[in-house]
């Protein structure tokens, strides 16, 4: 594949020229207040935008009640004595939902996601009629509404969502989940993965869109970044470019990360990443639409079995697994007190650690706990 390297103008309301910052910018969108300094604050004094405040805020609410604050501490009391804080997540198959990985990981440097949808844009608030803005902020929040439900998203509906707002693509919904967080974002950029694998800045004719967002979790935090790579993840758009894997290679070793992947891992069209993630993760984190149980056991990777399994939802009834069904039914599972992937009602989900050969489970209890 050539690759060739015009750049081009990139224009985001994030500059000194439009004098609000970008965290000022993901509290906008969040429906959170700001100070009457803030440039943006006098757009928040309409009946509108204090409705769009009060449903992002129950949005909130309940995904914290039912999944963020849940997935905090069971990561603490689950995750971390087994395989030791997280430093780099990598969440193919993401899409925008970096809110997940915030609860399951807090402690992390790098979160890199990457799907099929669209890096889309800032649009400036301040640029749009009062009926723009409205119907803008309306979308934002449905293309929201299933993550925050549900804990996943549908591709094809965030698409459509999204066309008609100013606020498009994963960009606006990773600032507003960054500012759910009470996070401080420093910086929010365009970039563009070149072929040999490198990000630059900006939007580049021949590269892949890409983004990246610094922020820091609380005051006195160091800085973490999330990137989103906008990619074909099928064997044959890999095969032609392999930049995704040479990028996420120089970043060194990570967690793996798995949630409502459309079992896609399950298929012989995406071997490649399956066999990425093997290769370069020193855990996985997923649900049953993952990497099948019987590829990690083929590999000889532990796994320790969270939750309950069922079956798949009815659209995705090929992908059945009876012997994971049989690894449950056995009694060696731990409980998992949150909804994760499409079998999002607590009981019903399915959460599996799976660690390589050479890496044993830091701590594990005496005892197997049944339960959800």
């Amino acid at each position: 594949m050539k690759c060739f390297h015009l750049l081009l103008a990139l224009a985001l309301p994030v500059t000194t020229a439009s004098a609000f910052s970008p965290t000022e910018l993901g509290a906008f969108l969040a429906g959170r207040q700001l100070p009457a300094a803030s440039p943006l604050a006098a757009l928040q004094d309409s009946p509108e935008y204090r409705q769009h405040a009060r449903e992002y805020a129950a949005q909130w609410y309940r995904y914290d009640d039912l999944y963020f604050a849940p997935m905090r501490s069971w990561s603490a009391s689950e995750l971390v004595p087994r395989i030791g804080t997280t430093s780099q997540v990598t969440y193919l198959f993401g899409g925008p939902d970096l809110i997940s990985a915030l609860g399951l990981f807090p402690a992390a440097r790098l979160y890199a996601l990457g799907g099929l949808e669209p890096v889309g844009k800032l649009g400036n608030p301040l640029s749009l009629s009062p009926g723009e803005l409205h119907a803008s902020l309306a979308m934002l929040r449905k293309s929201t509404e299933v993550i925050m439900n549900f804990s996943h998203f549908i591709t094809k509906d965030m698409k459509t969502e999204l066309a008609s707002s100013h606020f498009q693509g994963v960009f606006p919904i990773m600032l507003v989940f960054l500012s759910f967080t009470d996070a401080r974002i420093d910086s929010a950029e365009r970039l563009t993965l070149q072929c040999d694998g490198s990000l630059v800045p900006g939007e580049s004719a021949g590269g892949q869109p890409a983004l990246r967002i610094v922020f820091r979790a609380s005051p006195g935090s160091p800085p973490a970044e999330v990137v989103y790579l906008q990619a074909n993840l099928a064997d044959s758009a890999l095969e032609t470019n392999p930049a995704v894997f040479q990028w996420l290679a120089s970043r060194g070793s990570s967690t793996g990360y798995l949630k409502a992947a459309s079992y896609l891992p399950h298929s012989g069209g995406f071997t490649r990443v399956r066999d990425f993630l093997l290769g370069h993760c020193r855990a996985i984190v997923q649900d049953d639409s993952g990497i099948p149980l019987s590829v990690l056991r083929e590999r000889d990777w532990q796994v320790v079995f969270f939750g309950n399994y069922t079956t798949p939802l009815d659209i995705f009834a090929q992908y059945d697994q009876p012997a994971l069904r049989a690894a449950y039914s056995d009694g060696a599972r731990f409980n998992l007190p949150f909804g994760f992937g499409y079998r999002w009602q607590r009981g019903e989900s399915t959460l599996l650690l799976a660690l390589p050969p050479d890496n044993a489970p830091r701590a594990l209890p005496v005892a197997p706990r049944t339960g959800y």
